[in-house]
């Protein structure tokens, strides 16, 4: 009788009072706990936190903003499973302990989830205990349950992602230890005429600080009792996990194969958190407000990285062969299935974009697991040419593009991503061993240039990053980029202590620069680069937007000439595509097999580059008005993107969705752009462009800075370690002009003097590491 009185409540409770206490459990201005009933609320302006007192079900969920202007989003809830016999809630001031019990005096099992929430905090630190000596058929577990669809899981071996998987796909078991889930963004999520703006606005974000060894991570509302629920995982607390396959995206295993436990005990300790925005909150800054970093911005950066490319990478065991572990890199996240199904690693350049974006999430995990891509592609290059290859299929290697045609691209844009990652880690130490292979990778570039040629261009085979349009010989694209190509290689031999290499590649540069300039600009326009010359003197002429944009990205012409192709580019027809590809239609006869699909669209990477020479030559407001607003629009209203954008700046829904591109210049532009972060080699630059006097704070794993015109606080990580340090070249913009300011570093024992000149810029040089805190201070 006592059984069924407790099911009927349960019953109610889920019904009838459980929604209504949940809308009544908010954040709030102060740190508060109530018990209301059969109820406790723990909440304060940024998370709120209900406890049922009869099943121990947990509900949770945030606000980014925490002022009370914006709604606050319920995202998840926590259960045991089997559900208990008894439940007792223990609340003090931001603490809240939940005991259960299970079976009877002879045989039982109690679990204790203990909570505690500071006053500002942006997350609740948890703490679990789970003992007992009670039989078990199935597994003991603790289910996380979120109404949030793309899940993903970070595993010592690798991350693993999904989004609306169905029953034969939407289980992931693993034994591997499980370092972070978070999870982001609605069901469904392609833009349409009917649906333009797909975001939830809702995120949570998990980091364990005991690993959890034995977990499932569960995709799709079909796959979960209460379809309310989008995603989620268990953890086993006590027991094994099903037999089956482990690592591999599958059907739901038959829990009663386990093994049962008699006696056991399980602890674990871990950071919760949550958000009404489609991002992982734990990754927000625990300072963070709108008036240290625009909410657009912060949005911007870390669902650009988060939501997208890190969704792409295939690194963890199974994820491309079988059996295998490989460093590979999709184009889409997996719902299941991956737009340009298994394949992979594309250098030409859209995996220089995905991989570019993750870097600058600063996180280790994630810049080690773009250096298992660079290398795999490394691994696969013909040492006698040095070509690398275009993409993967499967685990093989594919040296043409998916149009037939060669392309100059993936080794050009694979050797750039690996000074990115060197860049954002400070792994010069890898760099120095690598740069024999990235030596090698070069010379299938050194030899597109003619020995008896009167000039220093390189002829090439096909388009750079375009690889449909018909491009050969004297090309703008190429060439325009080989001349940054060649500059960033040489700061590369400088940094590793060939200065003699370096100075050479800096003169090829040059050449290639006086050479464009000579044969491709268009002198009776004077106003852009032709497409490409021939070796009988004649040309083709699109007006190309991608080179004529990395020419000025690259300084290619002077600052009069940059203004007119810039000026050009926006007298395009499809100015509002963000960036159309030519002001010429490249038809039929112009494209391999009369392909089309990229001659009316628009681009991430020309995006880039547009981006690069605005900042050089252009204001910020036209970078604000005609690139940065409308992608940080698309991307806080879809979360999502298509693959291209049309002339008039929509989504092209017949594009590949949920692509990788888009979100990720996104979040370069942003930070790179925008506030002037850039960690180098030898070097780091700040150097804002909103502002005339910017005041900022960016903040994430491996990096800070505070900035203001009288102070800047700044710090980097250097290395793999956080005791690692180098030597590194400060250089500063916006600060106050002709001023003094000191520079006290808490690695360094001296204080230094320096002085900015008269439009407020200053270099120095210091120690830099993740401990090293540098302050430059203007002086009274």
């Amino acid at each position: 009788r006592k059984r069924y009185i407790a099911m009927i409540k349960r019953l109610l409770l889920l019904l009838f009072v459980l929604p209504v206490i949940a809308n009544s459990c908010t954040t709030s201005r102060t740190l508060t706990n109530s018990t209301d009933g059969d109820t406790t609320c723990l909440s304060n302006r940024f998370l709120f936190l209900l406890v049922d007192h009869i099943e121990g079900r947990i509900i949770f969920g945030g606000n980014i903003l925490g002022d009370g202007s914006d709604d606050d989003a319920e995202v998840g809830s926590i259960t045991l499973e089997p559900l208990p016999a008894s439940v007792d809630v223990d609340s003090r001031e931001g603490y809240v302990q939940v005991n259960s019990g299970f079976g009877d005096s002879d045989s039982t099992m109690h679990d204790t989830i203990t909570i505690t929430l500071s006053e500002d905090d942006r997350f609740f630190e948890v703490t679990t205990s789970t003992n007992g000596n009670l039989s078990l058929t199935t597994p003991f577990y603790r289910n996380f349950l979120f109404k949030t669809s793309s899940i993903t899981a970070f595993y010592e071996g690798g991350p693993v992602q999904m989004k609306d998987a169905n029953k034969d796909k939407g289980f992931f078991y693993s034994g591997e230890n499980l370092l972070r889930v978070y999870s982001l963004g609605a069901e469904g999520g392609d833009v349409s005429d009917t649906i333009p703006s797909r975001a939830l606005n809702a995120g949570v974000d998990i980091m364990f600080e005991e690993e959890a060894s034995k977990s499932i991570i569960i995709s799709g509302s079909s796959n979960l009792d209460d379809e309310e629920y989008l995603s989620g995982f268990k953890t086993v607390l006590i027991g094994d996990l099903p037999s089956g396959k482990m690592d591999v995206w599958g059907a739901e295993l038959d829990a009663s194969a386990s093994t049962s436990t008699s006696t056991s005990t399980s602890t674990s300790s871990f950071k919760l958190g949550a958000t009404n925005r489609d991002l992982p909150s734990l990754s927000i800054p625990q300072d963070w407000s709108p008036s240290s970093l625009p909410l657009v911005d912060l949005q911007s950066y870390l669902t650009g990285i988060y939501a997208s490319p890190v969704g792409c990478l295939c690194t963890h065991v199974n994820q491309v062969e079988e059996g295998q572990t490989l460093g590979q890199i999709a184009t889409t996240i997996a719902r299941p299935d991956r737009g340009y199904s298994n394949t992979y690693n594309y250098f030409d350049p859209d995996n220089y974009i995905s991989t570019s974006a993750i870097l600058l999430s600063m996180e280790p995990y994630l810049q080690a697991e773009v250096k298992k891509v660079l290398m795999r592609n490394g691994d696969m290059m013909n040492t006698t040419t040095g070509q690398l290859p275009h993409h993967f299929e499967g685990a093989n290697p594919v040296y043409q593009a998916l149009s037939g045609e060669i392309q100059t691209g993936p080794n050009v844009f694979w050797v750039m991503s690996c000074f990115n990652y060197a860049k954002t880690s400070g792994d010069l130490d890898w760099l120095k061993s690598y740069m024999p292979t990235l030596r090698t990778a070069t010379n299938f570039l050194y030899d597109l240039f003619q020995e008896d040629a009167d000039f220093k261009l390189a002829s090439v085979p096909g388009s750079l990053m375009v690889d449909v349009f018909l491009r050969s010989n004297y090309t703008s694209d190429t060439n325009a980029m080989l001349v940054g190509f060649f500059r960033e290689f040489a700061d590369a031999e400088e940094a590793t202590g060939n200065s003699t290499g370096a100075e050479d590649l800096r003169d090829l540069a040059d050449d290639i620069s006086e050479a464009l300039m000579a044969h491709l600009w268009d002198t009776a326009d004077d106003d852009h680069f032709i497409t490409q010359l021939n070796p009988d003197g004649t040309t083709r002429d699109f007006v190309d937007y991608d080179s004529n944009l990395m020419a000025t990205a690259h300084q290619v012409t002077n600052a009069e000439q940059a203004k007119k192709v810039l000026a050009r580019v926006d007298s395009g027809q499809c100015r509002k595509g963000v960036t159309f590809v030519s002001e010429v239609w490249y038809g039929e006869d112009d494209t391999t097999g009369g392909n089309t699909g990229d001659s009316w669209c628009a681009m991430g990477r020309h995006a880039w580059f547009d981006s690069l020479s605005r900042k050089l030559y252009d204001t910020y407001e036209n970078f604000e008005a005609l690139i940065l607003d409308p992608l940080q629009t698309h991307l806080t209203e879809s979360t999502f993107m298509h693959e291209r954008l049309s002339c008039d700046g929509t989504q092209q829904q017949n594009r590949t969705a949920m692509y990788f591109e888009y979100p990720s210049v996104t979040a370069m532009i942003t930070m790179k752009i925008k506030y002037g972060l850039e960690p180098g080699l030898t070097d780091f630059k700040v150097h804002p462009f909103y502002s005339s006097s910017p005041v900022f704070r960016w903040q994430a794993e491996n990096i800070l800075v505070d900035f203001s015109p009288a102070e800047v606080t700044l710090s980097l990580a250097r290395g793999l370690h956080a005791e690692d340090t180098a030597e590194t070249t400060i250089s500063l913009t916006k600060l106050l002009a002709d001023s003094d300011f000191s520079v006290k570093n808490n690695c360094e024992n001296e204080v230094q003097e320096v002085q900015s000149d008269s439009t407020g810029s200053l270099e120095f040089d210091t120690t830099m590491g993740l401990k090293c805190e540098v302050t430059i201070k203007a002086m009274a």
